[in-house]
């Protein structure tokens, strides 16, 4: 499967198609056939929102994982807060994604430190967080099953959705398995899907031309937010200088 919209399209009518009806980790019980689209937001929030706005258009909803912990962006400014809350407003839900790296921590003070992740991510969006993905997880961490706030905040990596599901991923830019024909074949009445909307573009590029995109793009939104702090920043700096 290419990592373009029209590509991502195209499995989404395949999972229509095959009569899948498309859940959230709470509601999946509900239906006979059921799959959760979930998408990690490890770099970019703009391009979740493109692929957001691209499922809206097709009448769908997925479930988007933020960072609170990273270095790519801050969820509290109001560019990327209003970007989430777009998220929300298109129908989608939001959940925290956890980054166990910044912690060393034993499993008591793991769940302690998700929920208190979750509880900044409710400040943020001002609604409840209610699902948490995990960032690069561990083997321990996959092991763990952990419990979350009594049950009220989903595990997706616990054994319901990592194993009683079909779990299928694009991770490192690259579909494990054949998604596909997974979908293709119904052999599955309960998928979990995870896509990187990073990824994903109009056309078919290299991780490398989408990585070497997304460094430049950078440099635009650096110069932009200096415009904003800098005053007559052009007198010291233009941007066709960088």
């Amino acid at each position: 499967m290419e990592f373009t919209y029209n590509a991502y399209q195209n499995l989404i009518h395949l999972l229509q198609d095959k009569g899948y009806t498309f859940c959230n980790y709470h509601n999946y019980t509900q239906s006979d056939r059921s799959v959760i689209l979930r998408h990690d937001i490890d770099m970019d929030i703009g391009k979740a929102v493109k692929m957001g706005e691209l499922e809206a258009h097709m009448e769908i909803s997925s479930t988007y994982f933020v960072l609170v912990t990273s270095n790519f962006y801050n969820i509290f400014s109001k560019r990327n807060q209003d970007m989430l809350c777009g998220l929300i407003r298109l129908g989608h839900e939001v959940g925290l994604h956890f980054d166990e790296a910044k912690y060393n921590a034993d499993r008591d003070d793991m769940v302690e430190a998700m929920e208190q992740e979750a509880a900044l991510l409710e400040k943020c969006l001002e609604c409840e967080v209610t699902s948490v993905s995990m960032h690069r997880p561990s083997a321990a961490t996959l092991d763990a099953d952990y419990r979350l706030r009594d049950g009220r905040l989903v595990n997706s990596y616990g054994r319901e959705f990592f194993h009683n599901h079909k779990y299928v991923s694009d991770s490192r830019r690259n579909w494990r398995e054949d998604v596909l024909g997974i979908v293709e074949s119904g052999a599955y009445d309960r998928l979990h899907v995870l896509t990187h909307p990073f990824w994903y573009g109009e056309e078919e590029q290299s991780a490398k031309e989408v990585l070497k995109w997304f460094c430049g793009s950078r440099v635009d939104i650096c110069y932009s937010d200096m415009k904003d702090n800098v005053r007559d920043i052009e007198e010291f700096l233009r941007r066709d200088e960088l």
